[in-house]
């Protein structure tokens, strides 16, 4: 009977190390967008006002909660210089004071009013500021 070649356990745990080293470094990171189309199942859709993008058919506001805020605070993060290392506690899906003082920083750079509502004008930037 021939012989297989024996692995030894420290080699073994190293291949498994590069492996998942590899896996950690090459999967995907969120973009901007990806929970937009979560977003619109989750509330259906509308048309920006100058008609060129589909957006929520709802607003967001401080309080509000869901995949629709995700996209939110993964665009304004996006756009207004938060650095990616300071998106893990900022990403989760929950508007509160953070949320509403990036969301209104957002918006004084669109030249929109800065009242911390994502509603049509609001949803319009962040599509275009984020879409390639």
């Amino acid at each position: 009977m021939p012989s297989s070649p024996r692995i030894r356990p420290l080699a073994a745990l190293a291949l498994a190390a590069s492996a998942v080293g590899t896996l950690l470094v090459t999967a995907p990171t969120a973009s901007a967008g990806d929970f937009a189309d979560a977003c619109i199942r989750s509330v259906g859709a509308r048309t920006s006002p100058n008609g060129t993008w589909t957006i929520p058919a709802r607003n967001f506001q401080y309080g509000s909660s869901g995949v629709c805020v995700r996209e939110i605070q993964h665009d304004v993060a996006s756009t207004i210089g938060i650095e990616p290392a300071d998106w893990p506690g900022f990403i989760d899906g929950a508007w509160g004071p953070k949320t509403d003082r990036y969301v209104r920083e957002f918006q004084r750079q669109s030249h929109l009013e800065p009242d911390g509502i994502v509603g049509p004008k609001t949803w319009e930037a962040l599509i275009s500021r984020t879409t390639g």
